[in-house]
């Protein structure tokens, strides 16, 4: 299945939504307005949270990224492999207890990349940029895992716009 995520135009925190192919709603991702750690929230289409991104608020040189159930525990930890890397390749650092083995592996630019599970690519996104907006298209057979993905999208989309915001400001 083909999951659209596109950024609103409009939003002061970030907000999202999520939509199949034919158009119809089926998740939605919260931002925060005023927030220096980027905080979303996954959100099934009834408005229940399923999973919560946030940026890590200090860090020395690498940004790194928190993907979170709905009560706020740490599942994943995410960072870019390596610094000077040119290839989009994040270390998934799991939870202790957490069954997820997971890592993305992309192109150049990041454009486009697979998560993997277990070294096994389980969803392909591809990101579309816009002048005005940006969005993402996730495409995955594992539609009960479908929120987690989008999670994992979002958290990378927070990474890069945190790397952005610093490069920015100086």
């Amino acid at each position: 299945m083909k999951y659209i995520i596109k950024n609103k135009i409009v939003s002061f925190g970030g907000s999202s939504t999520v939509r199949d192919d034919n158009g119809t709603d089926l998740f939605f991702v919260k931002g925060r307005v005023f927030t220096f750690t980027k905080h979303k929230t996954i959100c099934d289409i009834n408005g229940n949270t399923l999973y919560r991104v946030r940026n890590k608020f200090f860090h020395i040189l690498l940004p790194k990224v928190f993907l979170m159930d709905a009560d706020g525990n740490i599942l994943v930890t995410i960072k870019k492999r390596s610094l000077f890397s040119f290839r989009q390749n994040f270390d998934f650092i799991c939870a202790e207890g957490s069954n997820l083995n997971l890592s993305i592996e992309g192109d150049f630019i990041g454009r486009h990349y697979d998560i993997l599970d277990n070294g096994v690519p389980v969803a392909h996104v591809r990101r579309n940029f816009n002048l005005v907006k940006d969005s993402f298209w996730l495409e995955t057979d594992m539609e009960d895992k479908a929120a987690l993905y989008i999670a994992i999208v979002i958290a990378i989309d927070n990474y890069y716009d945190k790397l952005q915001q610093e490069t920015s400001s100086n």
